[in-house]
């Protein structure tokens, strides 16, 4: 049995005997109010996100798929469009809209996993996706992109920016916002505890018709930040690294997850490669590579 389908017996396991079911109607992750989205109606954001110049060579560098069209990159794009396409299956059945992306711990590529399925559901063009950098102590998501933030969001954690409206960016992707952090700090845990993270979703759900909230969380094993955040998000996503993520470890995260709706396993760096696509894939009951 490969480490994914340990985890993922595990899981299933787990959180059958849970008692809040996914798909039950959720209380604290939805309590901010919803914009109710009508059928056709594209997705559009008040947001005012400032454009920031990113430089193309460190994102190649960092491994981001920003064009479907590049030869070499194809079977990774075509498996993050299967991983894609189970996102949205699932978030359009449950009714979900913020998704949090974690590992078990650190290297097991859950931030390339967050900005490179922001980006390949930016390209799906049904709805606004705002992807946040929540991982304070260890903030990737500018570094990635290769971006720098005039304002960071530990600055509206920390009351040193007012209007949310403020931390946005854009690198020129119609359909994706971001915001993060380019310090770090060691308090995110009661910074992530405190009402402003309410507020902020409050504030993109009441400025966005449609919006898909993708969150990079702190790893699982680490101090308890990933925690204070799950109860209030929709889902999360558990990526694991074929060679590096422990069995014990991931086994570990899933049992700290299991009181929360699991929206899948990722699994980076896979050898079980596909013939069609270079890559192994497969969402909540197999392999992806991320």
């Amino acid at each position: 049995m490969t480490i994914i389908e340990a985890a993922l017996e595990k899981t299933k396991s787990l959180r059958g005997n849970r008692p809040g079911m996914v798909g039950q109607p959720a209380t604290a992750a939805q309590s901010y109010s919803r914009r109710p989205v009508e059928p056709g109606v594209l997705p559009t954001t008040q947001i005012q996100a400032r454009r920031v110049a990113f430089d193309p060579h460190v994102a190649r560098e960092n491994r981001l798929l920003l064009s479907a069209s590049v030869a070499e990159d194809r079977g990774t794009v075509a498996a993050y469009g299967m991983l894609r396409t189970r996102i949205l299956h699932r978030v359009r059945s449950k009714g979900w809209q913020t998704i949090g992306i974690t590992s078990a711990a650190p290297k097991d590529g859950k931030s390339l996993t967050a900005v490179n399925l922001a980006l390949s559901l930016a390209r799906e063009a049904n709805s606004v996706v705002v992807l946040l950098d929540l991982d304070m102590r260890n903030p990737s998501v500018c570094r990635t992109l290769g971006i720098t933030p005039q304002n960071e969001l530990r600055d509206f954690f920390e009351l040193r920016v007012e209007t949310p409206n403020d931390l946005f960016m854009s690198i020129g992707i119609e359909n994706l916002v971001i915001a993060g952090n380019a310090t770090a700090t060691q308090h995110s845990a009661e910074l992530l505890a405190s009402s402003r993270l309410e507020e902020l979703l409050q504030f993109i759900n009441s400025s966005t018709t449609n919006p898909l909230i993708l969150i990079d969380l702190p790893p699982v094993l680490s101090p308890d930040d990933a925690l204070v955040v799950a109860p209030r998000i929709d889902a999360i996503v558990l990526v694991a690294s074929e060679g590096i993520t422990p069995r014990a470890d991931l086994q570990q995260a899933a049992e700290l997850l299991a009181d929360f709706p699991i929206a899948g396993l990722v699994l980076n760096r896979s050898s079980d490669a596909s013939q069609k696509y270079g890559y192994g894939y497969g969402y909540g009951d197999g392999q992806t590579p991320a």
